[in-house]
């Protein structure tokens, strides 16, 4: 349920801006046992648990990118859950290579926080799983 008047879609917004600001506070919008399960073959493959392990890996990728932008493109909220279509743009600091990928998040919100981030390669994926759970 939404925690006094903000929605789980409210919460999640908030968690892009500050990622996108490089706001710590985006670690706050994180449950203490939140968990983040990437694609197997992806940069960040596998799974994280924790908000230490998570600011370990998103760290690790800012680091590789001189950029990193995530632009959520279309939200589609259903109760506790968020599916959204996001593009990452990203610019490699040795490189110098621009790099745009478009993929699908799931966010789990619960009380306020975020407990879950399930990422998908394909954007309609993150939606149908919502749209299943609706029944």
């Amino acid at each position: 349920g939404a925690a006094g008047g903000v929605t789980a879609g409210d919460v999640v917004r908030s968690l892009y801006a500050a990622i996108n600001a490089r706001d710590d506070r985006a670690f706050e919008l994180l449950a203490d046992d939140f968990e983040w399960h990437e694609p197997e073959r992806s940069l960040l493959g596998g799974s994280h648990r924790g908000v230490a392990e998570v600011r370990h890996a998103l760290e690790a990728q800012l680091e590789v990118f001189d950029e990193f932008h995530i632009e959520p493109e279309e939200l589609h909220e259903r109760d506790d859950r968020v599916a959204v279509g996001v593009r990452q743009r990203a610019r490699g600091g040795a490189s110098g290579a621009e790099v745009e990928i478009r993929i699908g998040h799931l966010w789990t919100v619960k009380d306020g926080r975020v407990v879950r981030l399930e990422v998908f390669a394909a954007r309609e994926a993150a939606r149908r799983v919502v749209d299943e759970a609706a029944g």
